[in-house]
């Protein structure tokens, strides 16, 4: 299988899950992927804020190579709960699959939480010591919205989706949910 129809099947799955949870459920997790999306949004203004295009002009983007596992679970599960699914294209190694030449095709709620969090020297020089302390307290509220969405989905969706995809493993909490 390769990583197209891995990322397919693991958004089919996911897709699944979704529309097979309780009404309770459903409504509490897209609650959370909405506020995980805008807490997202909020740590990208304040990296745009210091110019960070500009930096990743100069070094065209390397942190966005190899960047096909950067989108964990619950970044797919935000897209499908925001009724949007990213284009991916595995073909152009080792470009991440999710952008293109012009730069990522997400907008920053809907982007990895790894691409949304990780800040490069360049970009970190940038910043005032209260844009830093702004970015580590966005940061623990991102990881805190993973293990929130982990509890209710009773399932590790920190772990990126393609890795999540590929187990074949049918005693999957999502699997086990939508039999049920």
């Amino acid at each position: 299988m390769d990583d197209t129809q891995v990322w397919n099947s693991g958004m089919a799955r996911l897709n699944s899950f979704l529309v097979s949870l309780p009404a309770e459920t459903a409504e509490a997790l897209t609650l959370l992927l909405a506020r995980y999306g805008r807490a997202k949004k909020d740590l990208a203004a304040v990296v745009a804020a210091v110019d960070a295009a500009a930096v990743c002009c100069e070094c065209r983007g390397q942190c966005c190579l190899n960047g096909k596992y950067r989108m964990n679970v619950c970044d797919a599960l935000a897209c499908l709960a925001a009724q949007t699914a990213p284009t991916v294209d595995f073909t152009r190694k080792p470009v991440c699959p999710y952008g293109t030449a012009a730069g990522c095709t997400m907008e920053p709620g809907l982007r990895p939480a790894d691409c949304i969090l990780f800040l490069c020297d360049g970009i970190d020089r940038k910043l005032s010591p209260h844009d830093r302390l702004l970015c580590a307290e966005l940061e623990q509220i991102l990881r805190e919205f993973i293990r929130e969405a982990s509890r209710l989905t009773g399932e590790q969706v920190g772990t990126p989706l393609l890795l999540w995809a590929e187990k074949q493993n049918t005693s999957s909490k999502f699997m086990v949910q939508r039999q049920a």
